[in-house]
C-alpha cells in the first residue's frame, strides 16, 4: 500500500505536471483528523512515519510557496474484514487546471513498474456534487500469486488536492472491473469535506 502513497508524494515533491503560485495566501489547507467518514475509519498507528511535511512557512502559508504534502492512513474492521484507507496529497495555491492535477495524481500512483492498471482513469461526478473526481483501479503484488486491488480517486481544487485509495488486504480480491468506483468517488468527496479546513 505504501508503494502507491510514496509514488504520489514523490510526484508532488517534484512538482511534475502541477504548478502553484509562490506568493498568494492559501484559502484552505488539509488537516487530517483522528477519524474519517463519520468516525468509521480510525487513524492507524501503522501508517506512514511522517503524516505531514510542514517545514517553516513563507508568506503563502507553505515553504517557499511550495505545496505542503500530507499522508495519512486509516483502518476499519479487523482480521479478514480490514479496510485500509490511504489519503495522500498536498495543499497550496495551485494554478494547474483541476483535471490536469487529478491526472498527475493518478499517473504518479501508477508509475511503479510492479503496478498494473486494469481499470483506467475515468471522471465521476457523484449525485448532488459540484466537483468532479477522477478514479482508477490499480493492482499490485500481494502474498503469493495474489494481486491486491487498489481502487483510488483524486480530487483537485484551487488550494487542495489528494488521492484517496481503499484496499481490503486481508479479504478476497474481487475482479477489478467489478469494484464500485461511484461509491469510492462519494467517499472521496466526504474525505475532502472532513479534511479541508479554512487556512489560518
Amino acid at each position: 500500500m505504501l508503494i502507491v502513497a510514496v509514488s504520489v508524494v514523490g510526484l508532488l515533491a517534484a512538482g511534475a505536471g502541477v504548478r502553484w503560485m509562490a506568493s498568494a495566501p492559501d484559502d484552505y489547507r488539509l488537516s487530517m483528523p483522528d477519524t474519517l467518514l463519520g468516525g468509521s475509519y480510525q487513524r492507524s498507528e501503522d501508517g506512514p512515519p511522517s503524516s505531514e511535511d510542514d517545514p517553516p512557512t513563507g508568506p503563502s502559508g507553505t515553504a517557499a510557496g511550495k505545496p505542503t504534502r500530507i499522508t495519512a492512513q486509516y483502518e476499519k474492521g479487523s482480521a479478514g474484514t480490514r479496510e485500509v484507507l490511504m489519503v495522500t496529497g498536498a495543499y497550496g495555491r495551485f494554478t494547474t487546471p483541476h483535471s490536469g492535477s487529478r491526472t498527475a495524481l493518478l499517473s504518479g500512483a501508477a508509475a511503479p513498474t510492479e503496478v498494473q492498471a486494469p481499470v483506467p482513469p475515468e471522471d465521476i461526478t457523484p449525485p448532488g456534487a459540484d466537483i468532479t473526481v477522477s478514479c482508477q483501479v490499480l493492482t499490485r503484488p500481494g502474498d503469493g500469486d495474489v494481486r491486491v486491488n487498489v481502487p483510488m480517486c483524486a480530487w483537485s481544487d484551487r488550494n487542495t488536492m489528494a488521492l484517496v485509495a481503499l484496499v481490503t488486504p486481508d479479504g478476497p480480491q474481487p475482479a477489478p472491473e467489478g469494484i464500485d468506483l461511484d461509491r469510492l468517488a462519494a467517499m472521496t468527496l466526504q474525505v475532502r469535506s472532513e479534511a479541508r479546513q479554512p487556512a489560518g
